[in-house]
């Protein structure tokens, strides 16, 4: 489908697709755009493919379907079912678009891990942070004599219609990998189970910890000081600019070891100097945009405290986060265990492949 079709033509084009993918599952055919409710039929939805309309924004499906709306007085939700696989396993997310203007994502989690039970809301939340989205309910069912699998059910909420229908279903594929296991694929994220326990002072289990593509630790940082305001924004505006939810630590001290640091002790930070207001006042000072969604812990620790900083996965339209230094005006990424400053090349080839100001 060429950049010229109509979002009418391309929902049309998506749909049959869907029906010969599903045809070839053995599922039934739903044809074009299925009616029910009551004599009005007051919802309307389509099946489509994910491939077809990842880059398409909730804005311009939000937009099509007003249109809709003013011709059906009696239409209530235009609901868009959007098929696509992750890994091997076929993924079904509902976006109901409603008269209000509000958009409504649900969908269901199969291979439902009970060990994530205490921490999947806060995984729900900050994997659709990054989707422009909020979670309203995230319930866990567990198998019984008429459900064979366990599984998660997940109500969300639109909040930034500038996110593309691939960043929303992209969120989906990131929570199940947080809160499911499926034909052998990995458990929960370690980053949320590793932050309380620090947040629960439970410090000695942190040693022997690498640091990693979601965590970073400081010993120290010299907060009012150029290099350690320097190596905070560094940090925050890195993992900001990275695609998935990072933390750093400062108070863990780390050591090399087998060609990666990895914490050995806790060197507490001194309480008064090292409070939450002024990393915050710190890091809207010097990042731009606002970074969404940023945690500041100050946890006590013997003498002194810990200080932990969480920082969500951020939606990609928002990106690049930039730090205004003294010589100019710098941007960091998080690769791997290492957070790098982009070179002038690299800048313009990230803002070629769709980063805006």
């Amino acid at each position: 489908m060429g950049l010229a079709v109509s979002l009418t033509d391309l929902l049309a084009y998506s749909n049959i697709r869907a029906r010969i993918k599903l045809h070839q599952r053995g599922e039934r055919d739903p044809g074009g755009f299925e009616e029910y409710g009551d004599d009005n039929h007051s919802v309307a939805c389509v099946e489509v493919r994910l491939v077809e309309l990842e880059d398409i924004s909730i804005a311009s499906l939000t937009r099509h379907f007003a249109d809709g709306f003013a011709q059906r007085p009696g239409r209530l939700t235009m609901a868009l079912g959007v098929h696509f696989q992750n890994g091997r396993k076929h993924e079904h997310v509902a976006l109901m678009f409603e008269r209000d203007g509000s958009v409504v994502g649900t969908f269901n989690l199969e291979g439902g891990n009970p060990r994530s039970l205490s921490s999947a809301r806060r995984h729900a939340d900050e994997t659709f942070l990054a989707a422009g989205a909020v979670v309203d309910w995230l319930e866990h069912i567990p198998a019984d004599e008429d459900i064979d699998e366990d599984y998660w059910h997940i109500n969300v909420r639109v909040t930034d219609d500038k996110v593309t229908v691939g960043a929303f279903c992209e969120a989906v594929k990131s929570l199940r990998a947080a809160l499911c296991t499926f034909r052998g694929e990995l458990g929960p994220d370690r980053r949320v189970e590793f932050r309380q326990k620090l947040l629960d002072g439970q410090f000695d289990d942190a040693l022997g910890t690498p640091e990693s593509d979601w965590l970073e630790c400081k010993a120290e940082l010299r907060l009012g000081h150029h290099d350690g305001n320097d190596k905070l924004t560094k940090a925050v505006s890195g993992f900001a600019n990275g695609r998935r939810p990072g933390l750093l630590a400062v108070g863990l001290k780390t050591e090399p070891a087998d060609g990666r640091d990895v914490i050995t002790g806790i060197t507490p930070v001194a309480a008064r100097a090292h409070t939450a207001e002024r990393y915050r006042k710190i890091i809207d000072e010097h990042i731009s945009p606002v970074v969404l969604g940023l945690e500041i812990d100050v946890v006590p620790a013997g003498c002194g405290v810990v200080v932990l900083i969480s920082i969500p996965a951020q939606p990609e339209h928002t990106k690049p986060f930039v730090v205004a230094k003294h010589e100019g005006t710098l941007i960091y990424e998080r690769r791997g265990d290492r957070t790098v400053r982009l070179s002038t090349a690299e800048i313009r080839a990230l803002l070629a492949a769709g980063w805006r100001n």
